[in-house]
């Protein structure tokens, strides 16, 4: 099984529990519970770094625990897991124990695999809740239910039921009919320098198939077929999941028709090879190293 970063949960998410509030009320005050808490969208992390985890007593001890909405994630063998979003003041809640809250991908190179996946986890569910807390059919108030894995408008004569999104967007590696170049391009809001695979967010009505030759053309003008699956990688920031594929391309000409992209270009093997090296590629740079896109680049250029 192919391992990309934030993917490998290990938790049982045992969804069998989520409708039994007062189980679940009983096992997160039960002296065993993980609690991970989310602060400003950030983790609390040690200066290993190593994510803080929060024991219940840690929590009785500064919180009022019959106003938290804790959101059950599953179970680790024997030792349940929650989420918990932390009230967003200027400075985050002190537990007693040294910690920093800081950014999920900034650490992440950092973090054993199942703990990022964990945390990615936490981080997409709290961010859902945040932006939920209304009907969208109605507009009153809408209130945790099932473990936190849905909300329920209060309004008696709507009852709406919603439950948590994840926005699929396909990524691509685009290579040439010869197989010898690849397309990349950026945004001018990426770092300096970054090129990457080209993507897009998946639109209603569409496969995703055809969101990958959609995209491309409306972002390069490349004309692509042969769309193949190759991986997944959850990616909740804020709340997506990265479809990634490889399709080969039926023109070359590149002509951008939308805004997404400052730039867009071919590159050989050597070429990639070359980034941030002394030459004519110096000032250009590869994909972060735990995203899918810099996944696909490398698969590509292990083949040749």
């Amino acid at each position: 099984m192919i391992h990309i970063t934030y993917s490998g949960n290990p938790l049982d998410r045992r969804a069998v529990l989520r409708p039994n509030e007062a189980e679940l009320r009983a096992i997160f005050k039960g002296g065993a519970a993980r609690i991970v808490p989310v602060w400003n969208m950030k983790h609390a992390f040690t200066a290993t770094p190593r994510a803080q985890v929060l024991s219940i007593s840690m929590l009785a001890a500064k919180v009022n625990l019959d106003t938290l909405e804790p959101v059950f994630l599953g179970f680790s063998d024997d030792v349940p897991w929650f989420a918990l979003s932390l009230p967003g003041a200027d400075t985050p809640p002190d537990f007693g124990e040294p910690a920093e809250y800081r950014a999920l991908n900034e650490v992440v190179t950092l973090l054993p695999g199942t703990e990022a996946s964990i945390l990615a986890y936490a981080r997409a569910m709290v961010i859902w809740h945040d932006t939920h807390r209304y009907c969208g059919k109605c507009g009153a108030t809408a209130k945790p239910a099932e473990g936190g894995h849905a909300r329920v408008c209060t309004n008696d004569a709507c009852n709406h039921r919603t439950f948590p999104r994840t926005d699929p967007a396909v990524i691509t590696l685009i290579e040439n009919g010869a197989r010898t170049h690849c397309l990349l391009g950026r945004q001018a809001r990426w770092p300096a320098g970054m090129y990457s695979v080209i993507a897009g967010f998946v639109e209603p009505g569409e496969s995703l198939e055809e969101t990958v030759i959609r995209e491309t053309f409306e972002e390069t003008g490349v004309r692509v077929t042969d769309v193949r699956y190759l991986a997944s990688q959850p990616w909740p920031f804020p709340s997506s999941i990265m479809l990634g594929f490889r399709a080969r391309a039926v023109s070359d000409a590149i002509s951008r028709t939308d805004d997404e992209l400052e730039d867009a270009r071919w590159f050989t093997r050597n070429d990639l090879r070359s980034f941030g090296k002394p030459g004519p590629y110096e000032a250009l740079r590869l994909p972060n190293p735990f995203s899918i896109a810099r996944f696909l680049v490398n698969t590509w250029l292990d083949e040749g």
